[in-house]
């Protein structure tokens, strides 16, 4: 027996009841053509990010490269920086010159670890935020970092409204651990090192892991006014 509505004229479609707001905005955005991805956050090729997602740092100088990183986002937007809060060392501000802008570094220290990656999803999420930091004491698992790809996707969405090619805000998220200087998560979109070079002062900085590129070594050194990277 055939169901009822299964041969509808196809202008019945037009006496369905009108969908919600939202409903009918996510319609409108599924529908729409897709736009190309925007830039990625690069302060210095090839040290590139791409937006709406979730990257992972790690290395002993994890927290120099999101410094490095910070001070590239703060151009476009405000920069978020999640730690626990019961942590005793603090990133020393005069340190930071030079490389970001301290006095514009928003720090959340959060009372429990839950509370990392819930600030980070609901930052994300927002699409008003250029870039989230998060350090982790208990590291998110699969589905978790799966959620914090969908809330930058989603304050991607947001912050563009589909126009990411001249978008002036695209968020992005970056996760490392606070104690464990090496660390694999599953899922991110890429993972960075950055160690430091004892006898020449500068770093060795590697790309461990990418969706779209292969894993790559180079030497990373500060110099006026930015970043130098050179082949290893």
């Amino acid at each position: 027996m055939l169901e009822k509505g299964m041969f509808d004229h196809p202008d019945s479609r037009d006496q369905r009841p009108p969908l919600p707001a939202e409903a009918a905005a996510l319609l409108a955005r599924l529908e729409r053509p897709a736009s190309p991805p925007p830039p990625p956050l690069c302060p210095a090729q090839p040290l590139a990010f791409a937006r709406g997602r979730v990257h992972e740092l790690t290395g002993t100088a994890r927290r120099t490269l999101a410094t490095i990183l910070a001070g590239a986002a703060q151009a476009e937007g405000p920069v978020f920086w999640l730690r626990p809060a019961w942590r005793n060392d603090r990133l020393c501000p005069q340190g930071l010159i030079g490389l970001a802008d301290p006095g514009a570094l928003i720090m959340v220290d959060c009372p429990r670890a839950e509370d990392v990656l819930w600030c980070m999803e609901e930052a994300l999420r927002a699409g008003c935020v250029a870039l989230v930091i998060a350090e982790f004491a208990v590291p998110p698992d699969l589905r978790q970092v799966r959620r914090l790809h969908l809330a930058a996707a989603e304050g991607l969405a947001r912050s563009t409204g589909g126009d990411h090619q001249n978008a002036t805000l695209a968020p992005l998220g970056l996760l490392m651990a606070d104690e464990a200087a090496e660390f694999r998560l599953a899922g991110v979109e890429s993972r960075w090192a950055l160690h430091p070079e004892v006898d020449s002062g500068d770093w060795r900085l590697a790309r461990r892991h990418s969706r779209a590129l292969p894993p790559a070594q180079w030497r990373l050194r500060l110099e006026t006014g930015g970043v130098r990277i050179d082949a290893a």
